[in-house]
């Protein structure tokens, strides 16, 4: 395959809520003929309000060039390192998903240029942890992270290779992986305890996921890492949420956090999936997940799970609040942020309206929860017992770790799941602070002297 750089391509815009610069050029490869045929290629270049039609011409004939540079330097490595078929397609995938991986095509095409400038193949009884992962896994997988996960992976992956990555693939067995994973567990310098369960269990996770892709490449005859324990770790906190306070804490506050903060407690749903909520996902008795917020940057069409686009209940006493929040917000259009920054564009950060907004309120409050969205979600799920059964909270939720029976055998009733949100949402406004009880005095003791 390749590109004729002297091409200028053509742009045109595409797009009806979010209109974007997409960039439209050819390659040339061979059939199985041997005849050559050309085939389309399709880029996105960028928004449109922050490119002029000029400036996405000028980045698409960049992107052109840079794509006929990596196809020379593809070629020339292949002559030169004496490819065979599968190893040249192997290369091709790398650079693609290095491409792939970056938002903007011109940064990932500057990437795998710079890739394939210091690209070596070394031979497989020499092939260390590191530059397995570094050059195979995370280029091909990448792709496919989210941002947040992409940022939770990195960490987990830098950890790996600071202790095993100089450590060649034939000679990493089972008892250096678990030492690896044990050592996490330990005391740190300054700290009573080693790393905490969340980052030891994603450090076990992805270096087992690692060497599954190196045992997939033939690169090592059995996974070392398959059996690995866990080690004693420190428990995490799970706090919750008492009821009065819940209720205390959602009374105090101004009307518009007062409607995201229930949104959090009774629809339970994810600050990603709040903040990136638009009037078109407001269904009159359910939301409807149309993509998720991350950093201020709106991600459209995006979940953190294909189950969690499915509808969410709003209870009854919600409903109200969300018509009066958009009678006020009556100029905005179908398909604005229902809860936007200040500019009233971009979403807000969660962590920031957690810092600026709630915490402050809690604190006046005495609250001695640490206040957050995952204590409101976990505390939705534990006030919902006795409300519904596990099948209506886990739909309500949106989660897929419930047992693989009731997973595909058993239905979530509609009917049944928006009587479970309602009784738990009436339950917690109206809840008392409990109520002390004077302890009752001993009557005094007295003695009849005769």
């Amino acid at each position: 395959m390749r590109t004729r750089g002297f091409q200028k391509g053509r742009v045109e815009i595409r797009g009806k809520l979010e209109q974007k610069w997409y960039g439209n050029y050819y390659v040339y490869a061979r059939d199985a003929a041997g005849q050559e045929v050309r085939r389309h290629v399709g880029i996105v270049l960028g928004p449109r309000a922050k490119l002029l039609k000029c400036e996405a011409k000028e980045k698409l004939a960049r992107f052109i060039k840079a794509e006929a540079a990596i196809e020379k330097q593809l070629r020339e490595l292949i002559a030169e390192r004496k490819l065979d078929a599968a190893q040249q397609r192997e290369l091709e995938e790398q650079v693609q998903g290095i491409i792939d991986s970056e938002d903007d095509p011109e940064v990932g095409a500057a990437s795998a240029l710079k890739f394939l400038s210091t690209w070596v193949q070394p031979t497989p009884d020499r092939v260390t942890l590191e530059w397995f992962t570094r050059e195979r896994f995370v280029p091909m997988k990448k792709t496919y992270w989210a941002p947040s996960t992409r940022e939770t992976n990195a960490y987990s992956v830098e950890k790996i290779l600071s202790a095993l990555g100089p450590v060649p693939l034939a000679k990493l067995d089972k008892f250096k992986c678990q030492m690896f994973i044990n050592d996490l567990a330990e005391p740190r310098e300054g700290l009573k305890t080693g790393f905490s369960f969340t980052v030891i269990d994603h450090c076990r996770t992805m270096l087992k996921a690692i060497l599954e892709e190196a045992l997939d490449a033939d690169l090592i005859g059995k996974n070392p890492a398959r059996k690995m324990k866990m080690p004693e770790t420190r428990e995490p906190e799970k706090s919750t949420l008492p009821k009065d306070q819940a209720r205390l804490l959602l009374e105090a506050l101004p009307f518009r956090d007062r409607l995201m903060a229930m949104i959090a407690a009774f629809c339970a749903m994810r600050p990603g999936e709040i903040f990136g909520l638009r009037w078109t996902s407001w269904r009159e008795d359910h939301f409807q997940i149309e993509g998720t917020a991350w950093r201020g940057t709106l991600r459209p069409g995006k979940a953190k799970t294909k189950g969690s686009k499915a509808p969410v209940v709003i209870p009854n006493m919600l409903i109200p609040a969300l018509k009066m929040w958009r009678k006020e917000n009556a100029s905005a259009p179908a398909d604005a942020l229902i809860f936007p920054s200040g500019n009233g564009k971009t979403p807000l950060r969660p962590e920031n309206w957690l810092r600026r907004r709630l915490k402050p309120i809690a604190t006046k409050l005495k609250i001695a929860v640490p206040v957050n969205f995952q204590v409101l979600r976990r505390t939705f799920a534990t006030n919902a017992e006795g409300h519904g059964n596990p099948r209506d909270v886990m739909a309500h939720l949106r989660h897929s770790d419930i047992a693989t029976t009731m997973n595909v055998y058993q239905q979530a009733v509609p009917e049944s799941v928006r009587k479970m949100v309602n009784d738990v949402t009436q339950d917690v406004m109206t809840a008392e602070a409990p109520e002390v009880k004077p302890v009752p005095m001993p009557e005094p003791l007295t003695r009849s002297i005769q």
